[in-house]
């Protein structure tokens, strides 16, 4: 819609500018980790942390995190501005970070390097909605189809976050192939031993099998919920009906997919049927009938 093109224009311009100027995370803190977690909002990252925090404490012999969230959970995979707490464990950052495409550009120069990262993501209707669920009180975001269709703006989480995030990243994988390793949420809760098993690989541990089996026991949703921090004040693993009770109507989901088709220039497989996953059409359907 031209109406549409011309009121996002300017605002996309300004939140990409800012982000190109200011996210080189992963440069600031390269030397001081071994590896990047770095995931989309609401893409499972608590679960998948707690089981490959569990994986590397069975293969070292230290203590497993008591929480699955809050600081207590950072013992292993934390922010890479926290301390290493283990001189003989890797010492992993995790965060969100949406990167500045300079990035990918020194890289293309020959200029930088990354460490290791795995990139973490979820088909994005399912993220969204996951966000708009956990956030929509503590964070004002309104009604839901007010928050679908907010014009980009510089800072919030929101469909253009989304995209922008995939983008980005989608553009720094194809510089840093044997750097990036893409993990899909839907791949790891269909497989997770295999997948803990490769992000570890990717970082430069190979698991043996207790270790794995410490992942696989903490890997269900009562397991993150019975070890949640009480005092951190975020739920990490809400109740799932409640949580399916929000689901986009008709014409939120068009309006997904209409802003899908136009701006998302990277999908990680979720549009290319080929690849087994599922079109932008059926995704942005499902999230309307609340098929998970």
């Amino acid at each position: 819609m031209p109406d549409e093109a011309a009121g996002v224009g300017l605002s996309l311009f300004a939140a990409d500018l800012r982000d190109d100027l200011s996210r080189f995370h992963l440069l600031h803190y390269g030397d001081k980790v071994d590896g990047f977690l770095i995931s989309g909002h609401n893409s499972g990252t608590h679960w998948l942390r707690f089981m490959l925090s569990s994986a590397i404490a069975h293969h070292l012999a230290l203590p497993r995190p008591a929480r699955s969230s809050g600081p207590q959970s950072d013992v292993f995979i934390g922010h890479a501005r926290h301390p290493r707490m283990f001189p003989q464990a890797p010492k992993i950052g995790s965060s969100h970070h949406m990167p500045s495409r300079l990035v990918a550009v020194l890289g293309a120069l020959g200029i930088v390097r990354l460490a290791p990262v795995v990139l973490l993501v979820r088909n994005i209707p399912d993220s969204l909605l996951s966000y708009f669920f956990k956030w929509r009180e503590a964070k004002g975001l309104g009604a839901l189809h007010e928050y679908v269709a907010r014009k980009p703006r510089r800072q919030g989480v929101d469909l253009w976050w989304f995209i922008r995030f995939f983008n980005r990243w989608g553009l720094l994988q194809r510089i840093f192939p044997d750097r990036v390793m893409v993990v899909r949420y839907e791949d790891v809760e269909h497989d997770p031993e295999t997948w803990v098993r490769r992000i570890w690989a990717h970082w430069g541990v190979d698991l043996r099998e207790g270790a794995v089996a410490a992942a696989m026991a903490v890997r269900s949703r009562s397991a993150i919920a019975a070890h949640l921090d009480p005092g951190y004040g975020e739920d990490a693993a809400p109740e799932r009906q409640a949580r399916l009770a929000v689901q986009l109507g008709q014409s939120e989901a068009a309006l997904l997919e209409r802003r899908l088709a136009q701006h998302l220039r990277c999908d990680f497989g979720y549009a290319a049927q080929p690849t087994g996953g599922r079109s932008w059409t059926t995704l942005c359907a499902a999230a309307h009938e609340g098929a998970r």
